[in-house]
């Protein structure tokens, strides 16, 4: 049975839509995912815990969690889903840390999702962002990744805002000493623009290059090699739509060994290459 469910084929690391299907097979992924209910109940279960989603509220799933929906009542159901690859949106360096802390480590903490009802949100206003949010990526009018993005980050900060505990992490906690295995895709995000050799990585996290491999390919459904590879084609293609940077500038900013290895490694994964990406947006 194959739990891991993949985004990497789409354009961008999103998959935004609104569904009344409720029968998800349980399944995990890598990535984050927002679950609005804009009518009728669902029952959500993640790792092996259940609750109820009524009409207005709001759910966060974090990464890696097991978690499957069900219909709760025999009534009508529509939802918004909004999956997104947290790695990959762009957070500015200040606020990497903390976002990190409430959005991916608190998982750590907990063994169930985030769960905001609708008595903490102001619903209007959250029943028009997602509106907005879904009809920008449907439409895909110009700098509607863009738009998204900005959407995504304002979801993320009433979540933020919402919840009760905040755990606030410096610099000083993040050192090699103190790593752990689930701390190394936070690493690999901040320093994919540099050399990453994987044995260095299974140092951090004080394995073995062989148990770090088996370990990072059970847990996030790729080699680590393939991962850094991933995460550095979504910040090329950051730079491809939205600069007017060269192709040399942008496979030095980003962590190819030259052009031609960017070119390559791009085609290899869009089945274009970057100029002609660039070109579709013009």
């Amino acid at each position: 049975m194959q739990l891991f469910e993949y985004i990497d084929i789409l354009k961008q690391p999103y998959d935004i839509f609104y569904t009344d299907s409720v029968y998800s097979s349980l399944h995990w992924h890598y990535y984050s995912e927002i679950i609005y209910i804009v009518k009728g109940s669902v029952t959500i279960t993640c790792n092996n815990q259940k609750s109820i989603l009524k009409k207005g509220d709001l759910c966060y799933i974090y990464p890696l969690q097991l978690h499957e929906f069900s219909k709760a009542y025999d009534t009508e159901v529509q939802y918004a889903v909004l999956k997104f690859d947290i790695h990959t949106i762009n957070i500015p360096q200040a606020y990497i840390s903390k976002i990190y802390d409430i959005f991916i480590r608190r998982t750590r903490e907990t063994d169930f999702c985030m769960i905001i009802d609708k008595e903490q949100l102001n619903q209007a206003y959250i029943d028009s962002l997602i509106c907005h949010t879904i009809k920008e990526y449907t439409d895909k009018n110009d700098f509607y990744a863009l738009q998204v993005q900005s959407n995504i980050y304002t979801l993320l900060i009433e979540l933020a805002r919402k919840t009760k505990k905040e755990t606030v992490t410096t610099k000083e906690n993040h050192t090699d000493v103190d790593f752990s295995f689930y701390h190394i895709l936070e690493y690999i995000d901040i320093h994919s623009g540099e050399q990453l050799e994987i044995r260095d990585l299974a140092e951090m996290c004080h394995m073995s290059y062989s148990h770090f491999a088996k370990l990072f390919r059970e847990n996030y459904g790729r080699s680590c090699k393939e991962y850094i590879t991933y995460i550095r084609l979504n910040k090329a293609q950051d730079l491809l739509f939205h600069t007017d940077y060269d192709l040399n500038y942008i496979a030095q900013e980003t962590g190819f060994f030259d052009c031609s290895h960017f070119i390559r490694t791009y085609k290899k994964w869009k089945g274009i290459t970057p100029k002609q990406e660039r070109m579709k947006l013009i």
